[in-house]
């Protein structure tokens, strides 16, 4: 039984029958420098839900997302926030590595976590 976490993504850019997937194919938490990475694959269907072979080419080339206490998110909600027009990020916003493992221990489930990263990165062009 294969146990890789799939998160449907916005279509292919300017192939809207192309529908898109990103398979969570590793997590790796590095403790001495304070991040976790998700190794991402992407992966592309028919809208019936049969996987497209001839995208092979693009698809073999991971996608990393790295959080780290370099980017900061919103305390309460772990959304990235970036620094405004003056370079300061807004009131209590946190590191997102720290607000990940505050999460986690505070009983976060960590694929829930990794599918809001994965449709976050999906909103923001990431994997376009």
């Amino acid at each position: 039984m294969e146990n890789i976490q799939r998160i449907d993504i916005s279509p292919f850019p300017g192939y809207p029958d192309v529908a898109r997937k990103i398979a969570v194919v590793g997590k790796n938490e590095d403790y001495k420098n304070g991040s976790v990475t998700l190794i991402c694959q992407i992966e592309h269907y028919d809208q019936v839900g049969k996987r497209l072979n001839v995208f092979a080419a693009i698809e073999r080339d991971p996608f990393l997302l790295v959080a780290d206490d370099t980017s900061m998110v919103n305390s309460a909600t772990g959304a990235l926030v970036f620094k405004d027009e003056n370079g300061h990020y807004p009131a209590g916003s946190v590191g997102q590595y720290t607000w990940l493992k505050l999460a986690v221990e505070s009983g976060a489930n960590p694929f829930t976590i990794s599918e809001g990263a994965v449709l976050e990165a999906s909103a923001l062009g990431r994997f376009n």
